[in-house]
């Protein structure tokens, strides 16, 4: 199953945080985990490679301060959560759930969890399916558009940043957590078929800093539309669809669970 849900929270006092938002998330979830369950939280927090959820930063009304971000008491502030594996969902929300009569630190900043949306009639962002369905629905739409919505950047050769969505590491991004995570198989052929697959037809792209405490990470923003070639099999159109669709869930790129790639496909 794949989830993405939506965690609000109230600021039990003015605060300021650090502009690491991304990084600070992170550490408040597995805080939330270790209360209720630390074997998952420890495995999790072990797990090399690709790990099976990501995160965005903190999200609301800030008042930018000289030192970081200030958050106002009473005001309601949000993080966006997607989950790839049933089982850490399930333990995940267990301990959010338990952890909603106390308070959470997000940095500096006292939180109180007020509401936990899990359906797309809450909100946008929510949604629950299966991997079959993802695959069953697919289109075979020949242009593909992208929002990436948080600081997005791929690692090359594991020396270099790439600060642009070129189509093969965007596919190459999903298709090795879909390989990672997904009971479901794809065509054997796509892998190869990436590579060449589409060209970038246009974009509309800035780049953002995220801080991540000693040192920061460049990224970029926005919107860009993919267009694959005509001569691509219909077969494999739609398996990069799915991939496409899949992004929505396991985000692009580099740092997923420190806030960075959160994406969302598009109508144009």
């Amino acid at each position: 199953m794949l989830y993405s849900c939506l965690v609000n929270f109230k600021a039990e006092h003015d605060a300021v945080i650090a502009p690491t938002r991304g990084y600070h998330a992170y550490a408040l979830f597995l805080d939330a985990l270790r209360q209720a369950n630390p074997e998952a939280a420890q495995h999790l927090h072990d797990m090399s490679g690709p790990k099976p959820f990501t995160l965005s930063p903190l999200q609301g009304r800030f008042r930018r301060q000289p030192n970081g971000l200030a958050l106002t008491a009473g005001e309601t502030y949000w993080i966006r959560f997607t989950v790839l594996q049933a089982d850490l969902f399930a333990r995940l929300l267990d301990s959010l759930l338990q952890a909603a009569d106390r308070t959470l630190c997000l940095d500096q900043a006292p939180l109180s969890i007020s509401e936990i949306l899990t359906t797309p009639v809450a909100s946008p962002w929510c949604r629950c399916q299966d991997y079959e369905s993802l695959v069953s629905g697919a289109s075979a739409d020949r242009m593909i558009h992208l929002r990436f919505m948080s600081p997005t950047v791929f690692r090359s050769q594991g020396k270099r940043n790439v600060l642009f969505p070129e189509p093969r590491l965007l596919f190459n991004s999903y298709l090795s957590r879909w390989h990672d995570f997904s009971p479901v198989p794809l065509d054997d052929g796509l892998a190869a078929l990436v590579e060449r697959a589409g060209r970038v037809a246009r974009y509309k792209l800035e780049t953002r800093m995220l801080h991540f405490g000693t040192y920061q990470e460049t990224g970029f923003e926005g919107t860009c539309s993919i267009e694959i070639a005509p001569e691509v099999p219909e077969e494999m159109v739609r398996g990069l669809n799915v991939l496409a669709d899949f992004a929505f869930y396991c985000g692009t790129g580099a740092k997923t669970t420190m806030g960075m790639g959160q994406t969302r496909r598009i109508e144009n």
